[in-house]
């Protein structure tokens, strides 16, 4: 499975829908970890920067890099991925969705013996959309992302 790749007319349609969480527990466990020593080491110097003089613009590069590295963590913890007959989404700050018969090539990618790791993920180029990346860390998808990459039902 690993590196496999189909174009559409190989690809079938998964018959029943199935979802689970985009990313392994231990991905979820280590950015928790970052988050927490984020906060520690932000606790620490908290008396200097707010001690600082900050120009408004800087502020609000701060303050939005604080923002969108609390959003990103929110959502590898919350990200789910759903493949069923005509549509593989995945929530994630922006849903992503495309429909499988819009897909015209796919690539399944997996680490061998890294997936409690390394997401696995599903790669797709589809028409008029571009290229979107699905990761997951459920056993059921990753099967039923195997069985469209071989071109299973």
């Amino acid at each position: 499975m690993d590196g496999a790749s189909a174009t559409p007319a190989a690809a079938a349609p998964v018959v029943a829908a199935v979802e689970g969480p985009a990313f392994p527990l231990l991905v979820k466990l280590l950015a928790s970890v970052m988050m927490a020593a984020l906060l520690v080491w932000g606790l620490r110097v908290a008396d200097e920067v707010l001690a600082t003089s900050w120009s408004p613009g800087a502020a609000a590069v701060l303050l939005v890099a604080i923002g969108l590295v609390v959003l990103c963590y929110y959502w590898i913890l919350r990200s789910r991925t759903t493949i069923d007959a005509t549509h593989i989404r995945q929530t994630w700050m922006w849903n992503k969705e495309v429909a499988l018969s819009d897909v015209a090539h796919i690539k399944f990618i997996a680490v061998p013996y890294m997936s409690w790791l390394i997401a696995p993920r599903m790669v797709i180029r589809a028409r008029g959309r571009g290229v979107l990346v699905f990761h997951t860390a459920d056993p059921e998808v990753l099967r039923a992302f195997a069985r469209l990459t071989l071109g299973i039902a």
